[in-house]
């Protein structure tokens, strides 16, 4: 039997619960011979047009079709009667049925226990010079075009700034990129420097880089791969630091469960100097920590710091708390530090891993249970 196109508005007025009888019977018909493989289509699609199915209400909404439809498709038999009920096409219309709504009160019951908890992706805001507030995403599109600056965006999540000719009251004006909690993003400045921004950060810098320096801004976490220049030193502004370089890669963090402001050297050679104005010159493989008016130098493995930025989480020895800390800002979602154990963790993992996934692994490595409840991170009892 040919299978007669169905209207997909016809399958959401079911799972609204506002089918009408002639509606109900033409959907009746097409499950008789839907494969399931269409019928999947059928929900998934339902589900990504209508963001109210995901409600509260709706579990219990849900529930009650499923309740009413057995007692409707499956009654029980009737005192002194006798029925007989020959299997036929109706029973795989019911099955069919109840197979939908079944599957669709399992996408809601699993969709409300998650709340969305997604791994962060490539998305952020760019306020340019006070002229807009622009919204980076990826796509390949021309965010911005106007005299002397072209702004645009790629598929791969990334931003390219470039100023051709504008004037120095033009090239002198900051702009600045922020990312959200659940966010990172790329950006090409226009001396060609790439810095990589983590969730929960700000980058400001001007349209061009004119005079004898070029100086930016970061506020949270950002990894550096800066241009050569010589005669401009590139200049970074952290929490009252300065990070000064000719080129080089670097990793500077300053979140606030970060001891201070943190700098680790990758390659090349960079001067630190604290709002005391001490100064240490790091080598790759270096970090110095900037804290309570005071500069600590360490030794360590600089891959470790920038992991981030080849999307994977590496903790090598930290507290648990400040992995909590950093899953939160990634994932979007909330923790309580202080129910967190004093423990320090050993892990590497995906950073595109489900958050059950890596609350799994940490609960393996530390012997405590977590769980997202109502889109916070808790510590099972």
């Amino acid at each position: 039997m040919e299978k007669k196109p169905l209207s997909p508005e016809l399958f959401e007025r079911f799972i609204a619960n506002k089918s009408n009888a002639a509606e109900l019977e033409q959907l009746f018909d097409y499950f008789g011979i839907a494969e399931e493989r269409e019928l999947q289509k059928l929900i998934g699609a339902s589900f990504e047009q209508n963001d109210t199915l995901f409600d509260g209400a709706e579990d219990e909404r849900l529930a009650t079709i499923h309740a009413g439809l057995s007692d409707k498709l499956f009654p029980k038999p009737e005192k002194n009667s006798l029925k007989v009920f020959k299997p036929n096409r109706f029973i795989r219309v019911a099955a069919a049925i109840l197979l939908v709504v079944s599957v669709t009160l399992l996408i809601v019951k699993f969709w409300n226990s998650n709340q969305m908890v997604v791994p962060g992706s490539a998305k952020a805001m760019l306020n340019l010079s006070g002229k807009a507030v622009l919204q980076a995403g990826k796509k390949d599109t021309v965010l911005y075009h106007g005299v002397g600056i072209t702004v645009s965006t790629k598929a791969d999540g990334t931003m390219v700034f470039m100023a051709n000719g504008a004037d120095s009251t033009e090239a002198s004006k900051l702009n600045t990129l922020t990312t959200p909690n659940g966010g990172e993003y790329r950006v090409t400045l226009s001396d060609g420097s790439i810095v990589m921004l983590n969730a929960g950060s700000k980058l400001s810098f001007p349209t061009d880089f004119r005079g004898s320096e070029r100086r930016v801004y970061v506020e949270g976490e950002a990894f550096f791969n800066v241009a050569k220049n010589p005669l401009k030193p590139f200049v970074v502004s952290v929490a009252g630091n300065e990070i000064r370089v000719l080129g080089t890669q670097f990793n500077v963090s300053s979140y606030p469960e970060d001891e201070g402001t943190q700098t680790t050297l990758l390659e090349g050679s960079i001067r630190f100097t604290n709002p005391n104005r001490d100064e240490v010159v790091l080598k790759p493989n270096q970090q110095v920590i900037s804290q309570h008016g005071k500069l600590a130098l360490y030794n360590v493995s600089a891959k470790d710091f920038n992991a981030w930025t080849n999307e994977e989480f590496l903790f090598n020895d930290v507290p648990l708390s400040i992995v909590m800390q950093k899953l939160a800002r990634w994932y979007n979602v909330a923790v309580d530090v202080k129910s967190i154990p004093q423990k320090n963790l050993y892990l590497k993992i995906s950073r595109k891993a489900d958050i059950d996934a890596v609350l799994d692994a940490i609960s393996t490595a530390t012997a405590y249970r977590f769980k997202i409840r109502e889109n916070k991170i808790v510590l099972k009892e």
